[in-house]
Order: structure tokens, then sequence, then C-alpha cells
């Protein structure tokens, strides 16, 4: 992407994540059992919204010719997964991580919004990411695709969300 469209990605990120906060909540809350979600931006909120999350996430075979494709790029022999994530479940997981992010930011007032420029080889180079001064910044949408993936592999669980912000959070925070 050009840098003009790296900016006009982060403008649209940032114009629409109210809008898409809303509509996450408003499907949580249209949830069976989660219609008492308080959605209150604490930590303790990413409990329910990663148990909801681990009940939306879904997969989709590869095609052969997909298959195909990702071997012909591999440079090296290694396993590939032959399934993706459905787009829905990568479109909840933007809201899940814009989410995730907002609480670290109503959480720490010292963190924010950034876009990640600079390094071109960073893995998060033109992303939307929550950054502070002397804080490594993280990616929130990162955070929740790498959840939906370990869901979709029975590897992790929605309570994995909140870990991984404890987790971060702890790094984050002065030492008293």
């Amino acid at each position: 992407m050009t840098k003009k469209e790296l900016s006009d990605f982060y403008e649209w990120f940032i114009i629409n994540l109210p809008y898409c906060l809303d509509d996450l909540i408003q499907a949580v809350w249209k949830t069976s059992g989660f219609e008492s979600w308080n959605a209150d931006f604490s930590p303790e909120s990413l409990d329910m919204l990663g148990d909801w999350f681990a009940t939306r996430v879904e997969t989709r075979d590869l095609s052969l010719e997909e298959i195909d494709g990702i071997k012909n790029k591999m440079t090296s022999a290694i396993e590939i997964t032959t399934w993706d994530l459905t787009s829905e479940t990568k479109s909840l997981a933007v809201c899940v991580g814009m989410y995730y992010g907002q609480v670290a930011i109503k959480n720490n007032p010292l963190l924010s919004w950034e876009q990640l420029k600079g390094n071109k080889r960073l893995a998060d180079y033109g992303q939307p990411v929550i950054s502070g001064s002397g804080v490594v910044p993280l990616n929130p949408v990162r955070v929740a695709n790498v959840l939906a993936c370990g869901i979709a592999r029975g590897s992790k669980t929605g309570s994995r969300l909140r870990g991984a912000y404890e987790y971060w959070s702890k790094l984050i925070m002065p030492k008293a």
C-alpha cells in the first residue's frame, strides 16, 4: 500500500471503530446466554466476550487450488493447514480486537491507537496498534485472529482473551 492508502486505511479504522463496537455489543446481547454481558470496557468484560467469540469461530476448507498456491509459495517443507477462518469470523475478530484495544486504552490513559509506521519489515507495519511511551506496540486485531485460530484448532478457549490482556497489561503497568 502507498503511504496515502495506509493513512486512508487508518482513518477508516478509527472512524468506524465506534460503529463496529456498537455492532459487536448488539450481536453479543442478541445471543442467548449473553444478554447480560456488561460491555463496560473492563478487563472482566473480556471473559464473557471471549466465551461468546469462541461460539462464533468457524472455518472453511481450502480448495485444492488454494492449497497448491500456498505450497508453491513455500520455501521450505512445513505442514500447512487445509482450512481458513471464514470471512465472518475474520470480521468478528476485527471487532473483538477493537474492543480489546479499547479495554487497554480505557484502563491505561497512557495508551492510544496509533498506526505502526517506520520499518516495513515489521509484522504490524501499517496496522492500528495500541501504543504508548515506552510500550511495545500491541496489535489487538492480531490477538483476536490468533485466538480464533487457536479456538478453531482446539488449543485455546475464549478465556484466553482475558488471559492475553492480563499478561500484556502486566508488562506495561509501572512497577510499584
